[in-house]
């Protein structure tokens, strides 16, 4: 992180929930907040920029692996554009196959990637 930029960041739980008491990743949204715990194996991953916090663990031991990721978008308003276009683009393909307007989307998805890609 020290020289990079940090747009996402990743907790990869190494002990199963069972194993221990507490330790849950918190993620704090503006209206909520959410309690994480996953098993061992389980990934999540978050804006750097959403606060979060780990509860205590009140008994036994919680293992995880966190790190950071420099997305190829700068800007987390395109990447969040780019991930909803890639949603639909992938529902559509599951309901109907390869279309054109598939195709379109395809496109359209890789060409804002290359041009606002770093």
């Amino acid at each position: 992180m020290a020289e990079g930029r940090s747009d996402l960041s990743f907790t990869l739980f190494l002990s199963e929930p069972s194993s221990y008491q507490g330790g849950a990743l918190v993620l704090e949204f503006p209206d909520s907040e959410e309690a994480v715990r996953l098993g061992a194996g389980d990934v999540i991953v978050y804006p750097s920029t959403l606060l979060h916090r780990v509860e205590p663990v009140t008994e036994g031991e919680r293992l995880v692996c966190v790190g950071w990721i420099q997305s190829r978008l700068r800007n987390a308003e395109q990447r969040e554009l780019l991930f909803e276009l890639d949603t639909a683009r992938r529902q559509l393909f599951s309901q109907q196959g390869k279309s054109e307007i598939f195709d379109l989307l395809s496109r359209s998805y890789t060409n804002l990637l290359r041009m606002w890609g770093e």
